[in-house]
């Protein structure tokens, strides 16, 4: 059988996108190719496909001394991934960003096994950009081509927190380790959602903040957790989500066409999730609110609360992002076995 090689690190917004299209590809071995435990990549690609692992390391952005050795890092991780290719022939690669992306790029140039690189987010990272005039093909994620994402669950039962569709539903997310500026401003805002009975509100506040905000607050109308197992069943009865804005996360907001207000990490590579964010804004399917602005998110709540056919609108578009989102897995993967 003819073997399809995937490389992909570092975040969801690059692990997610890989998977989707994976699955896309039929009559292929799949292999997938990631950093050693406890990577993310391992966690979430080692139970579900042939796994391998090769040696990556980042650059250091804030710190010259430890670049000095970069040189000999990524030689030896590109030799590495020569002897991975050589090992296991595969008919071509796919790559969808984070610097463990990079070594394999350049040993598939060395060798000439063609590859083609996928591009999630709104600003291209440095691997993909390296390497990027030398892939067979570039797919990025825009109004026409979507950023690829699984097939999301569907007609899931509301959670009990959410089973009063009478009220208006928000699902705040930070991720399973919190978003500390998320956090913040909701705390800020806390007294004004405790007061409005029409709100029915769940805070992911991650594993490191929730036992202290749990502690701190405890208004009728707002449950803080850690994590959420059934998060899509969550996001698929909410009337809003506050979210930071990951290229992966974003994908499965506008899947479920739902409208969201988006806080962008402010540290992310290249300031990406700010213009992924700014990207959706721009078709109308979500609002944006900055870390480092003055706290807006109590107005910016009760604008769309207040508007339904605003808000109808906002869904309405992230249902038609999201459905180019759903297509994209398969349309990517149609295009690199025909071509």
């Amino acid at each position: 059988m003819r073997t399809a090689l995937f490389v992909c690190g570092g975040t969801g917004g690059h692990v997610f996108p890989a998977i989707a299209v994976a699955e896309a590809i039929h009559d292929f071995k799949i292999i997938f190719a990631g950093r050693a435990a406890p990577s993310m990549e391992e966690k979430l690609l080692s139970s579900q496909f042939n796994y391998r692992t090769i040696k990556a390391v980042p650059l250091a952005r804030k710190s010259i001394i430890k670049n000095l050795l970069l040189p000999f890092h990524l030689l030896s991780s590109v030799l590495g991934a020569a002897k991975l290719l050589k090992e296991e022939k595969p008919e071509f690669i796919v790559a969808t960003g984070g610097y463990v992306a990079l070594p394999v790029m350049l040993a598939a140039i060395f060798k000439r096994i063609p590859f083609y690189a996928i591009e999630p987010n709104a600003v291209m990272g440095v691997a993909n950009k390296i390497c990027a005039k030398f892939a067979k093909k570039v797919y990025t994620a825009s109004k026409t081509l979507g950023n690829p994402v699984r097939r999301l669950p569907e007609n899931l039962p509301a959670p009990e927190a959410f089973a009063d569709n009478k009220k208006f539903r928000i699902l705040i997310t930070g991720g399973s380790q919190g978003a500390l500026g998320i956090n913040k401003k909701i705390e800020q805002i806390l007294p004004q959602i405790s007061k409005d009975k029409n709100l029915s509100v769940i805070w992911q506040a991650g594993a490191k903040h929730a036992d202290t905000l749990s502690k701190k607050y405890n208004e009728k109308n707002v449950c803080i957790t850690a994590f959420l197992d059934n998060i899509y069943a969550y996001m698929q009865h909410a009337d809003l989500i506050i979210s930071r804005a990951g290229a992966s996360t974003l994908a499965e907001i506008l899947s479920f066409g739902k409208p969201s207000i988006l806080l962008p990490y402010p540290y992310a590579t290249a300031n990406h999730q700010e213009h992924n964010a700014r990207a959706v804004e721009k078709e109308s399917a979500a609002l944006v609110e900055l870390d480092s602005e003055t706290n807006a998110l109590w107005e910016k709540i009760k604008s769309l609360m207040n508007d339904d056919e605003r808000r109808k609108k906002m869904s309405k578009r992230a249902g038609e992002l999201g459905e180019l989102n759903r297509r994209a897995a398969n349309d990517i993967a149609r295009d690199i076995c025909l071509t």
